[in-house]
C-alpha cells in the first residue's frame, strides 16, 4: 500500500497511476535530464522538509522517496524494476509539495500564486519535464530510494515569476559602463528573514531599492533574482556578485514581510549612487547572507 504524507491532502495528492505513465512515456521521448550538477549543501543555505530540501544557493529543489517490490513480481529484477518507479514517482509527487510551499515573496507560496491563475496542472508538467533523478540505492531490505531534483529557473521560474518582471532592454549597453561594484550582498545575519525567489530591499523611507522593476527578466530566469548564501565569507567569494560586490548590512525585516530586508538609508545612497550599479541590479547580482 502506498504511504501518504504529510505534504499533501487527499485531494492534493496526485493520482500515482497516471503520474508513473507520464513519466514512463516522457522517459522515453527523452526528456528528462540524465545529468546531475554537483552542490555540497554543508556550504550552501539550504531549507529542509520532511522529505526534501531547498538549496536557496544553488537553486535547487529535491525530494526522495521509496517503493518496495511487490509481491506479485516475476523475478527479483523485475520486482526491483517496480520498486524503482514506484519510488520515482512518489518522489516527483514530494518534489510538487515542496514546490507549492515555496516562497515566491512575502504574500504568496506558490501553491497560492498557481490556484489564483488556475495553473496548478502547468506545475505538474514542469515536474514532469524538467525534474531528473540525482540518486537511486538499494536498501538491506529490498527497499529502493530514489532522489529527484527540478531547477528553480528555466521554466518553472517562468510559470511563477510575476509578470511585472520584464526583460530590460538596456542591460547590456549598462554593462559596457565601468563598474564600480559588481554585485550587492546583503548582510541579513540576525535577521528572521523568509526565503523567497522574490524577495525586496526597501530603505528606511520605504523607497524600493530592489525589487522586480529593476531586474530583467531574462537574468532572473536565468539565475533567479536573488540567491542566498550562509556566511559572510562564502559570500564574498560567489562568482554571483563578482570581485567587488557592495556589501550592506540589513537591519530588519519589513513589518508582516519576512522575505523583504530594510538597509539604512545611507546603504541605499551607495547603491543608487552610481549609475553603473544599475548593471548588477539588472541582472540579478544579488546575494543575502543567512545564518
Amino acid at each position: 500500500m502506498k504511504r501518504s504524507h504529510p505534504l499533501f491532502t487527499t485531494r492534493e495528492r496526485l493520482p500515482v497511476v497516471a503520474f508513473g505513465r507520464m513519466i514512463l512515456f516522457l522517459s522515453m521521448v527523452g526528456l528528462f535530464s540524465p545529468g546531475l550538477e554537483p552542490w555540497a549543501y554543508g556550504e550552501n543555505y539550504t531549507q529542509p522538509f520532511e522529505l526534501g530540501r531547498v538549496d536557496w544557493t544553488n537553486g535547487m529543489v529535491e525530494a526522495s522517496d521509496t517503493g518496495k517490490p511487490p509481491g506479485h513480481a516475476l523475478s527479483p529484477a523485475q520486482g526491483r524494476a517496480l520498486a524503482e518507479t514506484e519510488a520515482e514517482t512518489l518522489a516527483r509527487n514530494c518534489l510538487v509539495g515542496i514546490l507549492h510551499s515555496i516562497r515566491i515573496d512575502s504574500k504568496s507560496t506558490v501553491k497560492e500564486a498557481l490556484q489564483h491563475q488556475g495553473a496548478m496542472d502547468d506545475l505538474v508538467a514542469a515536474v514532469l519535464k524538467d525534474s531528473y533523478v540525482v540518486e537511486k540505492s538499494l536498501l538491506a531490505d529490498g527497499t529502493v530510494r530514489v532522489t529527484v531534483a527540478i531547477k528553480l529557473n528555466g521554466s518553472f521560474a517562468d510559470l511563477v515569476l510575476p509578470k511585472t518582471i520584464v526583460t530590460i532592454k538596456t542591460v547590456e549597453q549598462s554593462q559596457k559602463k565601468e563598474e564600480k561594484f559588481t554585485g550587492l550582498i546583503i548582510d541579513c545575519r540576525g535577521i528572521p528573514v523568509s526565503p523567497a525567489m522574490v524577495p525586496m530591499v526597501i530603505d528606511e523611507d520605504g523607497q524600493v531599492v530592489y525589487g522586480t522593476a529593476y531586474v530583467s527578466r531574462d537574468y532572473a530566469l536565468e539565475e533567479g533574482m536573488v540567491a542566498y548564501a550562509r556566511g559572510l565569507a562564502k559570500a564574498r567569494d560567489n562568482p554571483r556578485v563578482g570581485p567587488k560586490p557592495l556589501i550592506v548590512k540589513g537591519l530588519r525585516t519589513v513589518k508582516a514581510r519576512s522575505s523583504d530586508i530594510i538597509i539604512s538609508n545611507a546603504d541605499a545612497g551607495k547603491i543608487k549612487g552610481a549609475g553603473s550599479n544599475i548593471s548588477f541590479l539588472n541582472r540579478g547580482r544579488v546575494l543575502f547572507v543567512m545564518e
